[in-house]
C-alpha cells in the first residue's frame, strides 16, 4: 500500500527545521543551505526570510567567494531558543540552561537532599526567570537506566534506589507547565556526539560506576522506543559468573565497571590505576583485564551492527589511549571481520559539562523531529 503524501504544512516545517539544524553549529550562506538541504534557492530564501523576520537567524558580514562576488553567511540568533537540562547520575544532580547553539549559559550542582524534585524545580524556575519563557522549548532529563522514556518514569536502575519508580517527567511538567523529555544518559551523550558530525555510525560506551552503550546507525539512535536502551552492562559475558546487582549472573558490569575491576586492589580509582601503568605490573595487568572484559561485550555488538567508531565516555576517558590500544588488539583478534574495516576508538566529548549539555540537547533533538 502506498503512503499518503505529506501535506504542505508538514513539508514547510520539515524544511524550516532542516535549515535551523544546519545552522546550529556553523554559519552558512543561502546557497550553501540550498545545496546541503537539496532545496531550491527560491524555497531556501523564502524560509530564511521568515526566520530573519522572526529574529531566529541573523546575517553576518558578507564574505568574498571569488571574482568579486560575496556571500552573506547566516547564523542562529543568540537566544532564539533555549532548553532546560537535568542530569541525574549516581554521583549527583546537575541542572542547567543552554541555548540551541550548544552553549551552556548557567549550571548548578544540587546537593543531595530529602526532596530533590522540589530542589530541581526551584533551580529551573530561577533559570526561567532570566530568559523569555516562550523561547524555552522544554526540559531534557538524562538518567541511568532502565527507564520508561515514553512514560517519563525511572524504573529500577541499580544503585539508584531513591529514584526508583519516580514519574519525573510528570512531576516536572506539572511544576513548570512545559514539555519534559526523559532519556537514557548514554543515549543523550550519543545524541550530543552525533551533533559534532564526525560519524553517523558509531557506538558510545560509558564506563565508570556502571556500563552503558548507545548505538547510532545512519544517524538514528537504535532501540530508542523501549525501556532498556543502553544496558550493555547487563548483558552476560559468563553465564555462571559473578552475581550482579541486577540479580543476574555474569553481567559485563560485574567485571568491567571501575569498582568491580578495582575491588581488592591497591588502586582507589581509575586515575591512579592509569597513572601507575608505566611502572606497575599490576596496573598493566588490570588494564589488560579491562580490555578483555569490555571487548567481550563490544564484539557481540560489532558482529551484529556495522559501525566505524567507538567513543569511550566516563572515567575511562582519562588517558584513553592506554585502554584503546588494548581494545583494538582484542577486537582485531576476535571480531568476525578480523580488522577488514577500519574501526576508530576515540574519547567522547571532553567538556566537563557534557552530561548536562547532553540533557539539554534531548530537547532540541525532539524539536527537530517532525
Amino acid at each position: 500500500m502506498s503512503l499518503k503524501p505529506r501535506n504542505a504544512d508538514y513539508i514547510k516545517e520539515y524544511n524550516r527545521k532542516a535549515i535551523l539544524r544546519m545552522l546550529r553549529h556553523t554559519a552558512m550562506s543561502r546557497a550553501d543551505l540550498a545545496r546541503a538541504t537539496g532545496l531550491t534557492r527560491g524555497a531556501t530564501s523564502l524560509i530564511v526570510e521568515e526566520l530573519l523576520n522572526g529574529g531566529i537567524v541573523t546575517e553576518l558580514a558578507p564574505q568574498s567567494v571569488g571574482r568579486g562576488r560575496s556571500a552573506t553567511p547566516l547564523a542562529l540568533q543568540a537566544g532564539c531558543y533555549y532548553a532546560l537540562a537535568v542530569e541525574l547520575s549516581r554521583k549527583g544532580c546537575n541542572v542547567g540552561l543552554c541555548d540551541m547553539t550548544g552553549t551552556l549559559l548557567d549550571c548548578r550542582r544540587l546537593p543531595e537532599q530529602d526532596n530533590m524534585i522540589d530542589a530541581i524545580l526551584e533551580a529551573l524556575q530561577a533559570f526561567l526567570s532570566t530568559v523569555p519563557r516562550d523561547k524555552v522549548l522544554g526540559v531534557g532529563v538524562s538518567s541511568p537506566g532502565p527507564l520508561d522514556c515514553p512514560g517519563g518514569r525511572i524504573l529500577n536502575p541499580p544503585r539508584f534506589e531513591r529514584w526508583h519508580g519516580v514519574e519525573i517527567s510528570k512531576r516536572l511538567a506539572e511544576g513548570l507547565d512545559m514539555p519534559v523529555y526523559l532519556e537514557h544518559d548514554v543515549s543523550a551523550l550519543a545524541l550530543q556526539q552525533l551533533e559534532m558530525g564526525q560519524s553517523n555510525n558509531f557506538m558510545l560506551v560509558f564506563v565508570d560506576i556502571g556500563i552503558g552503550a548507545a548505538i547510532m546507525s545512519d544517524g538514528k539512535l537504535l532501540g530508542n522506543s523501549g525501556h532498556f536502551t543502553g544496558e550493555l552492562g547487563h548483558t552476560t559475558i559468563q553465564f555462571d559468573g559473578r552475581q550482579c546487582e541486577c540479580g543476574n549472573r555474569g553481567c559485563l558490569e560485574a567485571y568491567a565497571s571501575i569498582p568491580a575491576l578495582l575491588e581488592g586492589t591497591g588502586f582507589p580509582d581509575w586515575h591512579h590505576l592509569v597513572d601507575n601503568a608505566g611502572t606497575n605490573a599490576e596496573a598493566r595487568r588490570l588494564l589488560d583485564w579491562e580490555a578483555l572484559y569490555l571487548s567481550a561485550g563490544l564484539i557481540n555488538l560489532l558482529n551484529l551492527i556495522p559501525m566505524d567508531t567507538i567513543y569511550l565516555a566516563g572515567d575511562i576517558c582519562y588517558r584513553y589511549e592506554l585502554l584503546a590500544q588494548r581494545l583494538r588488539r582484542e577486537i582485531k583478534a576476535k571480531a568476525l571481520d578480523r580488522g577488514e574495516r577500519e574501526l576508530r576508538i576515540l574519547p567522547s566529548a571532553q567538556d566537563p559539562y557534557a552530561g548536562v549539555l547532553a540533557a539539554g540537547n534531548v530537547v532540541f533533538s525532539n524539536f527537530f523531529t517532525v
